[in-house]
């Protein structure tokens, strides 16, 4: 169990209060994601122009916050930024002492974050010949993601996948989208149309406790077992596909997929 949070920024003009009340709402909503993991917490942010700035370290949200680094990066936040992605680990597999098994992880190109575990990772970073940098089985999706830049092709190679998976992730090279893999791990993403962004969280109480419900929150319809590709450009105009893989527990659905585990933290 891990926590996603973050924010994807639609095109706009941002005044400094804006900003500075948007990063805000990110601090606080990854502070409270540490409840799904205190060996590690870290953050990206990316810009248009590919440009991008990564801090990650060892320990509980609460520490990384309090760091001189995560002020220097929060501080960054600017029109140009397209998204800012949050994890808090608890870890399953590779020491949080080694920063490469922390998240966000830089795959060649792509920059994301997962919650879950890929049961079949080892099989499958030698099947499709993937460098591997980490111990972690999380880098597998990211590795994926950079060598299959066709996103048909790496939807095909995803069914391979067994565990558990939500993602969000983005290229670089493209960094006007951004891609949100809902699997069977929960995640929840809501459009703050004042804001014109989308703020996510693996649990929606998190946002409901930060931003609260009113007339300007949409709650985004997505779908288990999904994949969302968002452009900046207009968040609300997203185009969502199926993404089919197998869940870790004994007995699949005739889609090929454990219906059971989509409940599982």
């Amino acid at each position: 169990m891990c926590g996603l949070t973050g924010v994807i920024f639609q095109t706009k003009r941002r005044r400094l209060a804006e900003l500075e009340e948007i990063g805000r709402i990110f601090t606080e909503l990854l502070l409270l994601n540490q409840a799904r993991g205190k060996d590690a917490a870290g953050l990206a942010m990316i810009r248009r122009d590919g440009a991008y700035s990564l801090f990650k370290r060892p320990g509980p949200a609460a520490k990384l916050v309090m760091e001189e680094k995560y002020a220097e990066v929060i501080g960054r936040l600017d029109n140009a930024t397209t998204c800012i992605l949050g994890h808090t680990r608890w870890k399953t597999r590779g020491t949080e002492a080694n920063s490469l098994n922390n998240q966000p992880i830089r795959a060649g190109a792509v920059i994301g974050t997962h919650n879950g575990t890929i049961v079949n990772a080892d099989r499958l970073f030698k099947r499709y010949r993937l460098r591997r940098t980490a111990e972690t089985d999380s880098e597998f999706i990211f590795r994926l993601a950079d060598k299959k830049e066709c996103i048909e092709d790496f939807e095909v190679c995803i069914r391979d996948v067994r565990g558990g998976m939500s993602a969000v992730f983005t290229r670089t090279s493209a960094s006007d989208m951004v891609l949100v893999i809902k699997g069977n791990k929960p995640l929840t993403l809501w459009y703050h149309k004042g804001f014109r962004a989308v703020f996510y969280s693996s649990e929606e109480w998190p946002l409901t406790r930060v931003i609260g419900m009113s007339r300007s929150i949409v709650r985004l319809d997505v779908e288990l077992f999904t994949m969302s590709v968002f452009n900046v450009a207009d968040l609300m105009d997203f185009r969502q596909c199926d993404l089919y893989f197998k869940g870790n527990m004994r007995s699949y659905s005739s889609w090929g997929y454990d219906i059971f585990s989509s409940m599982e933290p």
